[in-house]
């Protein structure tokens, strides 16, 4: 449940930023992704959660739910993420990790994705943690890696220098379907291989 105060704020700020995001030049690699066959583990590094609604909203059919750190800064997000058309499960690999993992996996069986930042929600930055393997041997799902790079943004000083696009610059997005984990392979091996597919598809002019 979120206290009514993070409406007061949370409500404009949001509607400002759909306005930030319209002014954004998108350009991604397929027009839709295919979900028709199921729900998906959905992978991007914590840095560029400012356009994961977007792009959500745009390029996929079913539903997403987002995991939420249980950080005081995580309220507010559960707030955004819900105004913007996302449902939020609070959770992370410290805190409620098997909590999360169990509400993640009811949602996933309903049909929804889950989108997950596997380096967050404390860093170390661009470190795939394996909670979204875990998540995706549970519920015998794929992957989709979702590839951000930002032409010009600005960054904070936070541990994952969290960006925000400059207004009416240009975003690509590529979008990547990977195989749901084979039962004979490694976690670690899985864990590489993802990391080294979001960085791929992450980095660029910004």
């Amino acid at each position: 449940m979120v206290p009514w105060y993070h409406w007061i704020w949370v409500v404009p700020v949001a509607l400002f930023l759909r306005l930030w995001l319209a002014t954004l030049r998108f350009r991604c690699n397929v027009d839709r992704i295919d979900d028709s066959q199921g729900p998906a583990v959905l992978l991007l590094w914590h840095d560029k959660l400012f356009v994961s609604s977007w792009i959500a909203n745009r390029f996929f059919s079913r539903p997403v739910t987002a995991l939420i750190s249980t950080s005081k800064d995580g309220a507010w997000l559960v707030a955004f993420f819900k105004f913007m058309g996302i449902a939020a499960v609070r959770g992370s690999s410290s805190r409620r990790g098997a909590a999360a993992l169990i509400t993640l996996t009811r949602s996933m069986r309903a049909g929804h994705h889950t989108g997950i930042t596997p380096d967050g929600p404390k860093g170390p930055a661009l470190e795939f943690k394996s909670g979204a393997v875990s998540l995706a041997r549970l519920t015998r799902s794929p992957f989709v890696v979702m590839g951000i790079r930002y032409h010009s943004c600005w960054r904070m000083r936070s541990w994952d220098r969290f960006a925000m696009p400059v207004p009416f610059s240009r975003v690509d997005v590529t979008l990547v379907h990977e195989p749901m984990p084979a039962e004979s392979e490694a976690d670690a091996i899985i864990v590489a291989r993802l990391q080294a597919r979001l960085n791929e598809t992450s980095t660029g002019p910004a």
